[in-house]
């Protein structure tokens, strides 16, 4: 393995390791769970594309956020993820106790993140300010959740945002 993914490794179990040593409480749990459970499966996005499509003024809001969600998910799940086929560190881990389903799937990249800054990117840029910071937040709790509840690394959540502002963005500009 080359030297920067062996650093990139410990980087990440040292974050990974950071996140569960110091910020687990009762009350951090719930709030973590209800925000993954709001990311599962693109579903708070979904519904605020329909939202956004059934109003005159973002209408077109919600259509991008339909087809720019759609293509994450697709492209994310059925793509990269087998093609990279990284274990989750729940898996790697599994004397891990988790707050929620065990997925099997692969950790590389962090779909709920991608497909959340994709979302937010596309409502920022169209719908803008406080649909857009909120969104912003909401796609950053999303992210941050999925590493607390150690079903990814810290690298795929920060390149799920990658990817997910760059598709969010190409929805945007009318490339994609």
């Amino acid at each position: 393995m080359p030297g920067y993914l062996q650093k990139l490794k410990k980087m990440d179990a040292l974050i990974l390791n950071w996140v569960q040593a110091h910020t687990k409480t009762a009350l951090m749990d719930k709030v973590m769970l209800f925000f993954t459970k709001l990311g599962d499966k693109g579903a708070i996005w979904i519904v605020y594309a329909a939202l956004c499509a059934c109003s005159d003024k973002l209408r077109v809001v919600g259509i991008h956020l339909t087809m720019c969600v759609s293509a994450c998910a697709f492209v994310g799940n059925f793509a990269i993820k087998p093609m990279f086929g990284r274990t989750r560190p729940c898996n790697l881990d599994r004397g891990h106790s988790l707050l929620l389903s065990r997925p099997e799937d692969s950790s590389f990249p962090s779909c709920h993140t991608m497909t959340s800054f994709a979302a937010a990117v596309v409502t920022a840029w169209q719908a803008g300010g406080h649909l857009g910071v909120t969104s912003l937040v909401l796609a950053s709790m999303i992210s941050f959740s999925r590493v607390y509840l150690y079903v990814h690394y810290p690298s795929d959540v920060v390149v799920g945002m990658a990817l997910g502002i760059a598709t969010g963005s190409l929805f945007v500009m009318g490339v994609a």
